[in-house]
Protein backbone atom coordinates (compact mmCIF):
# COMPACT_ATOMS: atom_id res chain seq x y z
CA UNK A 1 0.00 0.00 0.00
CA UNK A 2 1.43 3.38 -0.97
CA UNK A 3 1.25 6.58 1.06
CA UNK A 4 -1.34 7.90 -1.35
CA UNK A 5 -3.53 4.81 -0.86
CA UNK A 6 -3.30 4.92 2.92
CA UNK A 7 -3.83 8.60 3.58
CA UNK A 8 -7.58 8.60 3.12
CA UNK A 9 -10.06 11.16 4.37
CA UNK A 10 -10.64 8.91 7.41
CA UNK A 11 -7.18 9.41 8.89
CA UNK A 12 -4.58 12.10 9.34
CA UNK A 13 -1.06 11.95 10.76
CA UNK A 14 0.05 13.90 13.82
CA UNK A 15 3.71 14.84 13.52
CA UNK A 16 6.22 16.56 15.76
CA UNK A 17 9.96 16.94 15.23
CA UNK A 18 13.01 16.87 17.45
CA UNK A 19 15.88 18.58 15.66
CA UNK A 20 19.46 18.25 16.90
CA UNK A 21 21.82 20.96 15.70
CA UNK A 22 25.58 21.06 16.23
CA UNK A 23 26.44 24.56 17.40
CA UNK A 24 29.16 26.47 15.56
CA UNK A 25 31.70 26.63 18.36
CA UNK A 26 35.47 26.09 18.29
CA UNK A 27 35.45 23.80 21.31
CA UNK A 28 33.18 21.23 22.93
CA UNK A 29 30.38 21.96 25.39
CA UNK A 30 32.11 21.05 28.64
CA UNK A 31 35.83 20.87 27.80
CA UNK A 32 38.48 22.57 25.68
CA UNK A 33 38.76 19.90 23.00
CA UNK A 34 38.43 21.20 19.45
CA UNK A 35 35.29 20.52 17.43
CA UNK A 36 36.40 18.61 14.33
CA UNK A 37 34.47 16.82 11.60
CA UNK A 38 37.40 14.81 10.26
CA UNK A 39 40.62 13.30 11.47
CA UNK A 40 41.70 10.00 12.93
CA UNK A 41 39.11 8.36 15.20
CA UNK A 42 39.42 8.79 18.96
CA UNK A 43 42.13 11.47 18.79
CA UNK A 44 40.12 14.53 19.94
CA UNK A 45 39.10 13.29 23.38
CA UNK A 46 39.95 14.11 26.97
CA UNK A 47 39.03 12.94 30.49
CA UNK A 48 35.99 15.25 30.56
CA UNK A 49 34.27 14.04 27.38
CA UNK A 50 35.28 10.46 28.18
CA UNK A 51 33.75 10.75 31.66
CA UNK A 52 36.84 9.62 33.52
CA UNK A 53 36.71 9.78 37.34
CA UNK A 54 37.55 13.18 38.78
CA UNK A 55 37.07 15.09 35.50
CA UNK A 56 34.78 18.12 35.91
CA UNK A 57 32.76 19.83 33.16
CA UNK A 58 33.08 23.56 32.48
CA UNK A 59 30.32 25.17 30.38
CA UNK A 60 31.21 26.74 27.01
CA UNK A 61 29.78 30.27 27.12
CA UNK A 62 29.79 30.62 23.33
CA UNK A 63 27.41 27.66 23.07
CA UNK A 64 25.05 29.43 25.47
CA UNK A 65 25.17 32.61 23.35
CA UNK A 66 24.32 30.65 20.21
CA UNK A 67 21.44 28.98 22.04
CA UNK A 68 20.11 32.41 23.01
CA UNK A 69 20.35 33.58 19.37
CA UNK A 70 18.44 30.52 18.18
CA UNK A 71 15.74 31.06 20.79
CA UNK A 72 15.29 34.65 19.61
CA UNK A 73 14.98 33.59 15.95
CA UNK A 74 12.34 31.04 16.99
CA UNK A 75 10.37 33.64 18.99
CA UNK A 76 10.91 31.68 22.22
CA UNK A 77 10.70 32.84 25.82
CA UNK A 78 14.14 32.71 27.41
CA UNK A 79 14.46 31.01 30.77
CA UNK A 80 16.88 33.22 32.65
CA UNK A 81 17.68 30.32 34.97
CA UNK A 82 17.97 26.84 33.47
CA UNK A 83 19.50 23.62 34.74
CA UNK A 84 21.45 20.65 33.47
CA UNK A 85 20.59 17.06 34.29
CA UNK A 86 22.09 13.64 33.70
CA UNK A 87 20.11 11.41 31.36
CA UNK A 88 21.29 7.90 32.13
CA UNK A 89 21.33 5.20 29.49
CA UNK A 90 23.86 2.68 28.27
CA UNK A 91 24.93 2.77 24.66
CA UNK A 92 28.31 1.90 23.08
CA UNK A 93 29.11 5.45 21.95
CA UNK A 94 28.22 7.08 25.31
CA UNK A 95 31.32 6.45 27.46
CA UNK A 96 30.01 8.14 30.63
CA UNK A 97 26.83 6.06 30.68
CA UNK A 98 24.84 9.30 30.80
CA UNK A 99 24.33 12.43 28.71
CA UNK A 100 24.37 15.93 30.15
CA UNK A 101 21.22 17.65 28.88
CA UNK A 102 18.33 19.83 30.09
CA UNK A 103 14.88 18.63 31.11
CA UNK A 104 12.30 20.52 33.19
CA UNK A 105 14.22 23.80 33.12
CA UNK A 106 15.37 24.24 29.47
CA UNK A 107 17.04 27.29 27.97
CA UNK A 108 13.86 28.52 26.21
CA UNK A 109 10.20 27.57 25.68
CA UNK A 110 6.99 28.52 23.86
CA UNK A 111 8.23 29.67 20.46
CA UNK A 112 6.71 29.41 17.02
CA UNK A 113 7.56 29.35 13.33
CA UNK A 114 5.20 30.40 10.55
CA UNK A 115 5.49 28.06 7.58
CA UNK A 116 6.24 30.28 4.60
CA UNK A 117 4.30 28.10 2.17
CA UNK A 118 1.02 27.73 4.09
CA UNK A 119 1.08 30.46 6.73
CA UNK A 120 0.37 27.83 9.42
CA UNK A 121 2.03 28.24 12.80
CA UNK A 122 4.10 25.41 14.27
CA UNK A 123 4.78 25.69 17.98
CA UNK A 124 8.28 25.31 19.39
CA UNK A 125 7.80 23.58 22.73
CA UNK A 126 11.38 23.92 23.98
CA UNK A 127 14.97 24.66 23.06
CA UNK A 128 17.70 23.15 25.19
CA UNK A 129 21.44 22.51 25.30
CA UNK A 130 23.04 19.10 25.50
CA UNK A 131 26.20 17.24 24.58
CA UNK A 132 26.52 14.89 21.62
CA UNK A 133 27.44 11.23 21.86
CA UNK A 134 30.08 9.44 19.82
CA UNK A 135 29.60 7.79 16.48
CA UNK A 136 29.24 4.14 15.51
CA UNK A 137 31.08 3.12 12.34
CA UNK A 138 29.43 0.08 10.83
CA UNK A 139 31.19 -2.40 8.55
CA UNK A 140 34.58 -0.69 8.40
CA UNK A 141 35.59 -4.25 9.10
CA UNK A 142 32.94 -6.57 7.61
CA UNK A 143 30.48 -7.70 10.25
CA UNK A 144 31.88 -5.44 12.96
CA UNK A 145 31.09 -2.03 14.39
CA UNK A 146 33.77 0.44 15.51
CA UNK A 147 33.34 3.42 17.82
CA UNK A 148 34.71 6.93 17.23
CA UNK A 149 34.44 9.12 20.34
CA UNK A 150 35.69 12.37 18.72
CA UNK A 151 32.11 13.64 18.57
CA UNK A 152 31.50 13.11 22.30
CA UNK A 153 30.81 16.41 24.00
CA UNK A 154 30.21 18.52 20.87
CA UNK A 155 27.54 21.10 21.79
CA UNK A 156 24.04 20.41 20.51
CA UNK A 157 20.92 22.48 20.51
CA UNK A 158 17.76 20.40 20.55
CA UNK A 159 14.63 22.04 19.14
CA UNK A 160 11.40 20.24 20.02
CA UNK A 161 8.26 21.21 18.12
CA UNK A 162 4.66 20.75 19.10
CA UNK A 163 2.79 18.02 17.18
CA UNK A 164 1.27 20.62 14.85
CA UNK A 165 2.00 19.08 11.46
CA UNK A 166 -0.36 16.80 9.56
CA UNK A 167 1.75 15.79 6.56
CA UNK A 168 5.28 14.73 5.78
CA UNK A 169 5.51 17.66 3.36
CA UNK A 170 4.84 20.13 6.17
CA UNK A 171 7.45 18.44 8.35
CA UNK A 172 10.03 18.78 5.58
CA UNK A 173 9.04 22.41 4.99
CA UNK A 174 9.53 23.18 8.68
CA UNK A 175 12.89 21.42 8.81
CA UNK A 176 14.07 23.36 5.75
CA UNK A 177 12.88 26.63 7.25
CA UNK A 178 14.61 25.93 10.55
CA UNK A 179 17.85 25.11 8.73
CA UNK A 180 17.63 28.43 6.86
CA UNK A 181 16.98 30.37 10.09
CA UNK A 182 19.85 28.71 11.94
CA UNK A 183 22.27 29.35 9.10
CA UNK A 184 21.12 32.97 8.91
CA UNK A 185 21.84 33.45 12.59
CA UNK A 186 25.33 31.97 12.36
CA UNK A 187 24.27 29.27 14.80
CA UNK A 188 25.27 26.20 12.78
CA UNK A 189 26.28 25.21 9.28
CA UNK A 190 23.45 22.63 9.47
CA UNK A 191 25.35 20.29 7.14
CA UNK A 192 23.17 17.18 7.15
CA UNK A 193 25.82 15.06 5.42
CA UNK A 194 28.25 15.76 8.27
CA UNK A 195 25.57 15.22 10.89
CA UNK A 196 25.40 18.87 11.95
CA UNK A 197 21.61 18.67 11.67
CA UNK A 198 19.73 15.47 12.47
CA UNK A 199 15.98 15.04 12.75
CA UNK A 200 13.84 12.67 14.82
CA UNK A 201 10.18 12.43 13.80
CA UNK A 202 7.39 11.60 16.25
CA UNK A 203 4.42 10.12 14.39
CA UNK A 204 0.92 8.99 15.30
CA UNK A 205 -2.44 9.01 13.54
CA UNK A 206 -5.95 10.07 14.43
CA UNK A 207 -9.38 10.11 12.88
CA UNK A 208 -9.72 13.10 10.59
CA UNK A 209 -11.19 16.04 12.47
CA UNK A 210 -10.50 14.48 15.87
CA UNK A 211 -8.17 15.79 18.55
CA UNK A 212 -7.48 12.35 20.02
CA UNK A 213 -4.70 10.12 18.70
CA UNK A 214 -5.85 6.69 17.56
CA UNK A 215 -2.37 5.13 17.68
CA UNK A 216 0.54 5.32 20.08
CA UNK A 217 3.35 7.67 19.14
CA UNK A 218 6.44 6.20 17.51
CA UNK A 219 9.78 7.91 17.00
CA UNK A 220 11.93 7.63 13.88
CA UNK A 221 15.53 8.42 14.84
CA UNK A 222 18.43 10.18 13.14
CA UNK A 223 17.08 11.18 9.74
CA UNK A 224 19.85 13.09 7.99
CA UNK A 225 18.25 14.24 4.74
CA UNK A 226 14.95 15.84 3.81
CA UNK A 227 14.10 13.05 1.40
CA UNK A 228 14.64 10.48 4.17
CA UNK A 229 12.46 12.51 6.52
CA UNK A 230 9.57 12.61 4.04
CA UNK A 231 9.80 8.97 2.99
CA UNK A 232 10.15 7.68 6.56
CA UNK A 233 7.14 9.63 7.83
CA UNK A 234 4.95 8.56 4.90
CA UNK A 235 5.97 4.94 5.38
CA UNK A 236 5.22 5.05 9.11
CA UNK A 237 1.82 6.67 8.58
CA UNK A 238 0.90 3.96 6.08
CA UNK A 239 2.09 1.28 8.51
CA UNK A 240 0.06 2.71 11.39
CA UNK A 241 -3.10 3.01 9.29
CA UNK A 242 -2.68 -0.62 8.22
CA UNK A 243 -2.24 -1.70 11.86
CA UNK A 244 -5.37 0.13 12.99
CA UNK A 245 -7.37 -1.23 10.04
CA UNK A 246 -6.29 -4.76 10.96
CA UNK A 247 -7.11 -4.26 14.66
CA UNK A 248 -3.44 -4.52 15.66
CA UNK A 249 -2.25 -2.05 18.33
CA UNK A 250 0.54 0.32 17.34
CA UNK A 251 3.31 -0.16 19.88
CA UNK A 252 5.23 2.81 21.24
CA UNK A 253 8.58 2.14 19.62
CA UNK A 254 11.78 3.78 18.48
CA UNK A 255 12.41 3.10 14.79
CA UNK A 256 15.17 3.67 12.28
CA UNK A 257 14.89 4.25 8.54
CA UNK A 258 16.88 2.12 6.13
CA UNK A 259 17.66 4.61 3.36
CA UNK A 260 18.77 1.85 0.99
CA UNK A 261 15.86 -0.57 1.38
CA UNK A 262 13.35 2.24 2.12
CA UNK A 263 11.98 0.36 5.10
CA UNK A 264 11.54 0.96 8.81
CA UNK A 265 12.99 -1.32 11.47
CA UNK A 266 12.44 -1.43 15.21
CA UNK A 267 15.35 -0.33 17.40
CA UNK A 268 13.69 -0.77 20.77
CA UNK A 269 10.43 -0.40 22.66
CA UNK A 270 10.28 3.29 23.46
CA UNK A 271 11.67 4.20 26.86
CA UNK A 272 9.58 6.12 29.35
CA UNK A 273 10.94 9.17 31.11
CA UNK A 274 11.54 7.30 34.38
CA UNK A 275 13.72 4.75 32.64
CA UNK A 276 16.37 7.40 32.01
CA UNK A 277 16.77 8.04 35.78
CA UNK A 278 17.14 11.79 35.33
CA UNK A 279 18.77 13.70 38.17
CA UNK A 280 20.37 17.12 38.49
CA UNK A 281 23.94 17.37 37.21
CA UNK A 282 25.92 17.76 40.46
CA UNK A 283 29.04 19.22 38.82
CA UNK A 284 27.31 22.17 37.10
CA UNK A 285 25.54 25.08 38.81
CA UNK A 286 22.29 26.50 37.40
CA UNK A 287 22.80 28.38 34.13
CA UNK A 288 21.98 32.04 34.79
CA UNK A 289 21.56 34.30 31.74
CA UNK A 290 22.98 37.68 32.68
CA UNK A 291 21.78 40.80 30.82
CA UNK A 292 25.33 41.22 29.49
CA UNK A 293 25.38 37.73 27.99
CA UNK A 294 21.97 38.17 26.35
CA UNK A 295 22.94 41.57 24.94
CA UNK A 296 26.18 40.16 23.55
CA UNK A 297 24.39 37.16 22.02
CA UNK A 298 21.76 39.28 20.27
CA UNK A 299 24.02 42.16 19.26
CA UNK A 300 24.22 41.35 15.54
CA UNK A 301 21.18 39.13 15.16
CA UNK A 302 20.03 39.48 11.54
CA UNK A 303 16.56 39.87 10.12
CA UNK A 304 14.87 36.60 9.35
CA UNK A 305 14.82 35.53 5.67
CA UNK A 306 11.09 36.33 5.52
CA UNK A 307 11.62 39.82 6.93
CA UNK A 308 14.49 40.46 4.57
CA UNK A 309 12.56 39.29 1.53
CA UNK A 310 9.67 41.56 2.51
CA UNK A 311 12.04 44.52 2.70
CA UNK A 312 13.48 43.67 -0.71
CA UNK A 313 9.94 43.78 -2.13
CA UNK A 314 9.65 47.38 -0.88
CA UNK A 315 12.69 48.16 -3.06
CA UNK A 316 10.59 47.32 -6.11
CA UNK A 317 11.64 43.70 -6.61
CA UNK A 318 9.17 40.97 -7.54
CA UNK A 319 8.39 38.57 -4.71
CA UNK A 320 10.16 35.65 -6.40
CA UNK A 321 13.39 37.64 -6.82
CA UNK A 322 13.19 38.96 -3.27
CA UNK A 323 12.83 35.45 -1.83
CA UNK A 324 15.67 34.11 -4.01
CA UNK A 325 18.01 36.90 -2.87
CA UNK A 326 17.09 36.38 0.77
CA UNK A 327 17.61 32.62 0.59
CA UNK A 328 21.04 32.83 2.23
CA UNK A 329 22.52 35.55 4.36
CA UNK A 330 25.69 35.81 2.25
CA UNK A 331 23.72 36.25 -0.98
CA UNK A 332 21.45 38.88 0.58
CA UNK A 333 24.47 40.72 1.99
CA UNK A 334 26.19 40.72 -1.42
CA UNK A 335 23.08 42.05 -3.16
CA UNK A 336 22.69 44.85 -0.63
CA UNK A 337 26.35 45.76 -0.95
CA UNK A 338 25.98 46.07 -4.75
CA UNK A 339 22.98 48.39 -4.24
CA UNK A 340 24.88 50.37 -1.60
CA UNK A 341 27.61 51.06 -4.19
CA UNK A 342 25.18 52.66 -6.61
CA UNK A 343 23.39 49.98 -8.62
CA UNK A 344 19.61 50.13 -8.79
CA UNK A 345 17.86 47.32 -6.86
CA UNK A 346 16.37 45.85 -10.04
CA UNK A 347 19.67 46.03 -11.90
CA UNK A 348 21.58 44.49 -9.01
CA UNK A 349 18.95 41.75 -8.62
CA UNK A 350 19.13 40.83 -12.31
CA UNK A 351 22.91 40.64 -12.41
CA UNK A 352 23.35 38.86 -9.07
CA UNK A 353 20.64 36.24 -9.64
CA UNK A 354 21.68 35.45 -13.19
CA UNK A 355 25.31 36.24 -13.91
CA UNK A 356 26.93 36.04 -10.46
CA UNK A 357 25.04 32.91 -9.38
CA UNK A 358 25.70 31.27 -12.74
CA UNK A 359 29.44 31.79 -12.19
CA UNK A 360 29.15 30.35 -8.67
CA UNK A 361 27.21 27.32 -9.91
CA UNK A 362 29.79 26.68 -12.63
CA UNK A 363 32.62 26.86 -10.10
CA UNK A 364 30.81 24.93 -7.38
CA UNK A 365 31.02 27.67 -4.74
CA UNK A 366 28.91 30.15 -2.84
CA UNK A 367 28.61 33.88 -3.47
CA UNK A 368 31.30 34.56 -0.88
CA UNK A 369 33.84 33.13 -3.37
CA UNK A 370 32.60 35.26 -6.29
CA UNK A 371 35.67 37.21 -7.49
CA UNK A 372 34.01 40.58 -8.18
CA UNK A 373 33.75 42.96 -5.26
CA UNK A 374 30.25 44.48 -4.91
CA UNK A 375 31.65 47.91 -5.79
CA UNK A 376 33.11 46.56 -9.04
CA UNK A 377 29.89 44.88 -10.17
CA UNK A 378 27.90 47.98 -9.19
CA UNK A 379 30.16 50.13 -11.35
CA UNK A 380 29.59 47.95 -14.42
CA UNK A 381 25.82 47.83 -13.80
CA UNK A 382 25.66 51.60 -13.47
CA UNK A 383 27.48 52.10 -16.77
CA UNK A 384 25.09 49.69 -18.50
CA UNK A 385 22.08 51.48 -17.02
CA UNK A 386 23.46 54.88 -18.02
CA UNK A 387 24.00 53.70 -21.59
CA UNK A 388 27.79 54.04 -21.70
CA UNK A 389 27.93 50.24 -22.02
CA UNK A 390 25.53 47.99 -23.89
CA UNK A 391 24.34 44.94 -21.99
CA UNK A 392 26.50 42.73 -24.21
CA UNK A 393 29.44 45.02 -23.59
CA UNK A 394 28.81 44.90 -19.86
CA UNK A 395 28.79 41.08 -19.97
CA UNK A 396 32.15 41.10 -21.74
CA UNK A 397 33.57 43.45 -19.13
CA UNK A 398 32.29 41.33 -16.26
CA UNK A 399 33.69 38.16 -17.85
CA UNK A 400 37.08 39.85 -18.20
CA UNK A 401 36.98 41.11 -14.61
CA UNK A 402 36.14 37.62 -13.37
CA UNK A 403 39.03 36.14 -15.35
CA UNK A 404 41.49 38.75 -14.11
CA UNK A 405 40.36 38.38 -10.50
CA UNK A 406 40.46 34.58 -10.65
CA UNK A 407 43.96 34.76 -12.13
CA UNK A 408 45.15 36.87 -9.22
CA UNK A 409 45.38 40.35 -10.72
CA UNK A 410 47.39 42.71 -8.51
CA UNK A 411 44.96 43.87 -5.76
CA UNK A 412 46.79 47.20 -5.65
CA UNK A 413 45.12 48.09 -8.97
CA UNK A 414 42.08 50.16 -8.08
CA UNK A 415 38.56 49.22 -9.10
CA UNK A 416 38.16 52.29 -11.30
CA UNK A 417 41.37 51.71 -13.23
CA UNK A 418 40.59 47.99 -13.62
CA UNK A 419 37.09 48.57 -14.98
CA UNK A 420 38.15 51.46 -17.20
CA UNK A 421 41.21 49.57 -18.41
CA UNK A 422 39.17 46.52 -19.44
CA UNK A 423 36.56 48.66 -21.18
CA UNK A 424 39.31 50.34 -23.14
CA UNK A 425 41.02 47.01 -23.86
CA UNK A 426 37.80 45.48 -25.18
CA UNK A 427 36.75 48.57 -27.10
CA UNK A 428 33.21 48.59 -25.75
CA UNK A 429 33.16 52.03 -24.16
CA UNK A 430 30.98 53.87 -26.67
CA UNK A 431 28.41 53.05 -29.34
CA UNK A 432 29.70 53.34 -32.88
CA UNK A 433 28.56 56.53 -34.58
CA UNK A 434 25.70 56.54 -37.06
CA UNK A 435 27.96 56.45 -40.10
CA UNK A 436 29.80 53.40 -38.71
CA UNK A 437 26.51 51.56 -38.18
CA UNK A 438 25.45 52.48 -41.71
CA UNK A 439 28.72 51.09 -43.08
CA UNK A 440 28.19 47.80 -41.21
CA UNK A 441 24.64 47.57 -42.56
CA UNK A 442 25.85 48.26 -46.10
CA UNK A 443 28.43 45.46 -45.90
CA UNK A 444 25.99 42.99 -44.34
CA UNK A 445 23.26 43.73 -46.94
CA UNK A 446 25.78 43.21 -49.73
CA UNK A 447 27.17 39.97 -48.26
CA UNK A 448 23.70 38.54 -47.62
CA UNK A 449 21.95 39.90 -50.72
CA UNK A 450 20.18 36.58 -51.41
CA UNK A 451 18.70 36.41 -47.89
CA UNK A 452 17.84 40.10 -48.03
CA UNK A 453 15.86 39.47 -51.23
CA UNK A 454 13.99 36.60 -49.56
CA UNK A 455 13.20 38.80 -46.54
CA UNK A 456 11.84 41.52 -48.81
CA UNK A 457 9.79 38.89 -50.62
CA UNK A 458 7.97 38.07 -47.37
CA UNK A 459 10.19 35.77 -45.26
CA UNK A 460 10.07 38.02 -42.19
CA UNK A 461 11.53 35.30 -39.95
CA UNK A 462 14.96 35.95 -41.54
CA UNK A 463 15.24 39.26 -39.70
CA UNK A 464 16.72 37.60 -36.60
CA UNK A 465 19.53 36.01 -38.60
CA UNK A 466 20.30 39.26 -40.43
CA UNK A 467 20.31 41.15 -37.15
CA UNK A 468 22.73 38.62 -35.68
CA UNK A 469 25.08 39.08 -38.63
CA UNK A 470 24.94 42.84 -38.16
CA UNK A 471 25.77 42.69 -34.45
CA UNK A 472 28.65 40.31 -35.15
CA UNK A 473 29.96 42.81 -37.69
CA UNK A 474 29.41 45.86 -35.46
CA UNK A 475 30.82 44.37 -32.24
CA UNK A 476 29.75 44.52 -28.60
CA UNK A 477 29.79 48.30 -28.50
CA UNK A 478 26.81 48.60 -30.83
CA UNK A 479 23.45 49.49 -29.34
CA UNK A 480 21.17 46.59 -30.33
CA UNK A 481 18.00 48.67 -30.18
CA UNK A 482 19.32 51.43 -32.42
CA UNK A 483 20.94 48.94 -34.79
CA UNK A 484 17.70 46.95 -35.04
CA UNK A 485 15.69 50.05 -35.89
CA UNK A 486 18.15 51.17 -38.58
CA UNK A 487 18.39 47.68 -40.12
CA UNK A 488 14.62 47.29 -40.29
CA UNK A 489 14.34 50.75 -41.85
CA UNK A 490 16.88 49.84 -44.54
CA UNK A 491 15.29 46.45 -45.27
CA UNK A 492 11.85 48.01 -45.65
CA UNK A 493 13.11 50.91 -47.79
CA UNK A 494 11.31 50.47 -51.11
CA UNK A 495 13.88 52.61 -52.91
CA UNK A 496 16.56 49.96 -52.23
CA UNK A 497 14.51 47.06 -53.59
Amino acid sequence: MSAGDGLTLDWEPVIGLEIHVQLDTATKLFCGDAVVHAGAPNTVVCPVCLGLPGALPSLNERAVELGVRAAALLACELRHVSRFVRKSYFYPDLPKGYQITQLDAPLAVNGSVILSGTGDAVGIARVHLEEDAGKLLHDRVPGRTAIDLNRCGIPLLEIVTDPDMNSAADAVALARQLRQLLRYGGISDCDMELGSLRVDANVSIRAAGSNDRTSSRTEIKNLNSFSQLERAIDAEVVRQIACVAAGTPVASQTLSWDAVAHTLRVLRTKEQREEYRYFDEPDLPPLVLTPELVTRALMDLPESPVERASRFVTLGLPDSSARALAATRTLADYFEAVVAHGATPRGASAWVLTHALAWCNTHGCGISAYPLAPSMLADVIARAEQGTLTRDGARLVVHALESDASAGTDPAVTMEVTVDGIIERLGVAEHPDESAISDHIDRMLADEHALVARYRAGEANLFGYLMGRLMKEAGAGADPRSASERLRERLNNTEER
